[in-house]
């Protein structure tokens, strides 16, 4: 009897997750480009040094993976903006 249940439940799952699939997908954000250091110095056309100069004035947000800096590319694409920070 519990495994005619199990079958049941498991049909029922996945007649909801089809039927709720297309909202789900839906309402997911596109994925960030992030970049890394070098990545991101040549995106924006400057080099690594200055890069680093930015993001010690604090210019350039950033987050930290481990113990390395990464930069996604719509923050990278508003510096300079008044609304950018």
């Amino acid at each position: 009897m519990s495994k005619l249940i199990l079958e049941l439940n498991d049909e029922f799952i996945e007649q909801f997750i089809n039927k709720i699939r297309p909202e789900l997908t839906a309402v997911q954000p596109e994925a960030e480009e992030v970049f890394n250091r070098s990545e991101a110095a040549e995106f924006l056309k400057i080099s690594k040094p200055t890069l680093d100069k930015l993001v010690a004035k604090n210019e350039i947000q950033y987050m930290m993976l481990g113990d390395q800096k990464r930069f996604i590319k719509s923050h990278l694409l508003n510096i300079g903006r008044s609304d950018s920070k």
